[in-house]
């Protein structure tokens, strides 16, 4: 292989979103950042990295989406969460360009379910409360099948949502619904932690009948970073 084309297939190998999402991690690491720091400029990261500039704002977007990173418009990068950098982080992370639309879809549940869960925890009916809670039982039973534990998770998280008492919000549920179900086809099938998932249900479902609305959207927040950290792991397709 001539040289040049040896540098551009390396070139291009470290532009992939998971060997420049590794590498971030391991700059952050390495450089000894804390929470609260200034990462440098996005050209400054490209360079030292060699990789170009919009995959570094790829790795920059999903670290965001993770709770690692912050961007503030007009200031730049901070470390959000070292936290967020470690806890239950994978040792493998496998991130195609297909999956960066999931971790687009993720933002957009971040923003919408744990309002959606604190809604329900101050609105939910009885009966939505009933439907919630058999809902979550079918799963904390339902042996470790994925087929039924994507349609069953889709269910309890569309039923809190329905018990917000949103019809909006409901409408943008269900229009995101062929996402929903693509992006559960992926998690469904690589979740690690099944304890870990049930756990995070039933702190979200209780808090919800218990009325506390705060704490149904701190459950619900600290979920989603676990289904982005199930979608940024080596994984069968």
């Amino acid at each position: 292989m001539p040289a040049a084309t040896s540098v551009a297939a390396k070139r291009r190998h470290s532009s992939e979103p998971s060997s420049v999402l590794a590498q971030l991690r391991s700059f952050i690491e390495d450089g000894g950042y804390t929470a609260g720091a200034s990462l440098p400029p996005e050209r400054v990261l490209a360079a030292q990295l060699r990789v170009g500039r919009p995959a570094i704002r790829e790795a920059i977007k999903s670290l965001s989406i993770l709770d690692v990173l912050e961007s503030r418009r007009g200031d730049g990068t901070y470390v959000k969460s070292l936290d967020a950098l470690h806890a239950g982080w994978p040792a493998v992370v496998q991130v195609s360009e297909k999956d960066l639309n999931m971790l687009d879809l993720l933002e957009v549940r971040k923003i919408l379910e744990p309002k959606a869960a604190a809604l329900a925890a101050a609105r939910a009916s009885e009966h939505e409360l009933r439907e919630i809670v058999g809902l979550k039982s079918a799963l904390d039973t339902e042996p470790i099948e994925w087929q039924k534990v994507r349609r069953l998770d889709f269910e309890l998280h569309a039923a809190i949502i329905k018990a917000s008492g949103n019809s909006i919000l409901n409408g943008v549920h269900r229009y995101l619904t062929p996402f929903l179900t693509k992006s559960r086809d992926i998690t469904a099938r690589s979740v690690a932690d099944w304890t870990r998932m049930r756990n995070d249900h039933t702190a979200i479902v209780e808090a919800i009948c218990r009325g506390e609305s705060a704490a149904a959207e701190q459950a619900m927040l600290e979920h989603m970073h676990h289904v982005g950290l199930d979608l940024i792991t080596n994984r069968k397709r």
